[in-house]
């Protein structure tokens, strides 16, 4: 008889066995989803690599002197919006004839050191074309759009724990390949070349986005690229428009996001809102106020991870000036006033997050779909049980089981290690490296059209050798960068309402606590 065979039954039945005999041993905590009056229940929470972003310009020449301006001033504007992503475009227009200096990648690196300050990470573009054609007097051509890809490669590897995801860019007017000076988004050999060039210089763990589903499709004879290749649609309006790119519900290009969104981060903004407000003749129809739940649901069918807050907003028209008192009410005020409920989001089988819509003594409330929106876009872990030992004793094997719910419309965008700590009384910190596959934390099964919520677990399994005592037992998913893995900006912080933050004194830890422990001599 094969005895590899026998060993993996007894394994198993061994495994039954334990799972048996734990009733009388087994502790289960149970947690509860974060109620509107609990801390962060009405101001959202600030997560990593998920949620609102910023939108800022940097011109490698005019702005080399001042290249953070930007970011922080629209850091304190939205402060109150929970923003952890700036989408962050770097133009090299007068710059096409030339290779790119030290003076350049220092602008570049100025730049990414304060993103690390801020504790933010980039939605990454690089363009050339700031207008449409004709305004805008240079652009690239493609051997020297290549060339200066080439440049950049180091850079961005020396940078990727920052980089969200690099948005296709560089050819056309913003980086959107449209209205190019050469006519680059003619020519399906041209786009290839930048696209394959792009694939090869961002690290390979990061996608690419591109505007339309097109140009993916341009790459689908070689699937390694394909896979890697998402995107970001930046003219959200919902309803059919001739700018929309047929990105509205029940084109193909709309299937094609929902079958392939899964395991890829995807980005958007809605058009300006003195654009689409009807401040500017060219725009629609005066009031158009693009509709909050259609956006919402689409961000969830499409797995969205980030949305622009910078557009139809807070936003300012270019050729007039608003104060507070007559400032046009744009698209995402208009959705701070639009409230809903539970049953609202049932009927599209969206994620409901315990607790959402109930102050803590379980009295139900409304809430807007601003902040439906600004709450689920990516990730959002509710923690639901842990099981672990009623009696804990110094130098046995302690086994912790976690269980959660990805509420969110998205899966974690990156790798992301988890580890229990145990929290001494005087703050000593051990940590205990747990079993967990962030790439398969999806809200639902992809292709379920029941959207069932998943169940995700955390585990844990050894040997504890910590002195007896007192100790509050956490949960720590920090960044998988070295650089960053010890800042708490960078760390997950849980949907729950009876779960605490908790940051060390030396500022190198943002954990989860999850209940106190006692281990027993």
């Amino acid at each position: 008889m094969n005895m590899k065979y026998w060993g993996h039954c007894l394994l198993f039945m061994l495994g039954l066995a334990s799972v048996c005999s734990c009733t009388d041993s087994e502790k289960i905590v149970h947690y509860r989803g974060i109620a509107v009056d609990d801390a962060n229940g009405s101001e959202g929470l600030y997560n990593p690599e998920r949620g609102f972003r910023l939108e800022t310009a940097v011109d490698l020449v005019t702005q080399k002197e001042c290249p953070t301006l930007q970011l922080d001033t629209l850091s304190l504007k939205y402060a109150s919006d929970s923003v952890s992503l700036s989408q962050s475009y770097f133009y090299l227009t007068y710059l096409t004839d030339k290779k790119l200096s030290d003076t350049e990648f220092q602008t570049m690196q100025v730049y990414f050191d304060r993103l690390r300050q801020l504790g933010k990470k980039t939605v990454l573009r690089f363009a050339y074309e700031k207008d449409f054609v004709r305004q805008e007097p240079v652009g690239p051509t493609l051997k020297e759009a290549l060339a200066h890809l080439d440049q950049l490669k180091p850079f961005l590897h020396k940078n990727r724990d920052l980089i969200l995801v690099v948005q296709a860019g560089v050819i056309g007017a913003w980086g959107e390949w449209h209205s190019s000076i050469h006519g680059l988004e003619h020519s399906d050999t041209a786009k290839i070349a930048i696209l394959e060039k792009l694939l090869e210089v961002v690290p390979a763990e990061k996608n690419v986005q591109v505007r339309l589903p097109e140009f993916k499709n341009l790459l689908k004879g070689k699937p390694e690229l394909y896979k890697r290749v998402s995107f970001h649609d930046d003219f959200i309006v919902i309803k059919p428009d001739r700018w929309d790119g047929d990105m509205h519900e029940g084109t193909p290009n709309f299937e094609q996001i929902v079958k392939e969104s899964p395991y890829l981060v995807v980005d958007g903004e809605l058009p300006w809102g003195f654009w689409s407000a009807g401040c500017d003749p060219d725009s629609p129809s005066a009031g158009w106020i693009i509709d909050g739940m259609g956006a919402a649901r689409r961000f969830f069918l499409q797995h969205y991870t980030s949305l622009s807050v910078i557009h139809n907003y807070k936003e300012q028209h270019p050729n007039r000036m608003f104060d507070d008192a007559n400032a046009p009410e744009y698209s995402m005020i208009v959705w701070k006033k639009s409230m809903i409920n539970a049953d609202s989001l049932r009927k599209y089988h969206m994620p409901v997050s315990d607790h959402y819509f109930q102050k803590k003594d379980g009295t139900l409330v409304s809430r807007s779909i601003f902040d439906y929106i600004r709450d689920h876009l990516g990730y959002r872990i509710e923690l639901q049980r842990l099981g672990m030992p009623q009696t804990i004793r110094n130098g046995e094997a302690l086994t912790l089981n976690l269980e959660f719910i990805n509420r969110g419309f998205a899966g974690f965008s990156s790798e992301r290690p988890a580890y229990f700590v145990l929290i001494d009384e005087k703050e000593g910190i051990m940590e205990l490296p747990a079993l967990f596959s962030s790439s398969d934390c999806q809200p639902y099964q992809p292709g379920d059209v029941t959207y069932t919520p998943l169940v995700h677990s955390i585990s844990f399994a050894g040997k504890v050798p910590v002195s007896p005592g007192n100790y509050r037992l956490g949960l720590w998913l920090p960044d998988v960068s070295e650089r960053l893995k010890y800042n708490p900006r960078y760390a997950v912080r849980c949907a729950n309402g009876d779960v605490d933050w908790w940051v060390s004194k030396d500022g190198k830890y943002g954990v989860n606590v999850l209940t106190t422990i006692q281990i027993k001599p």
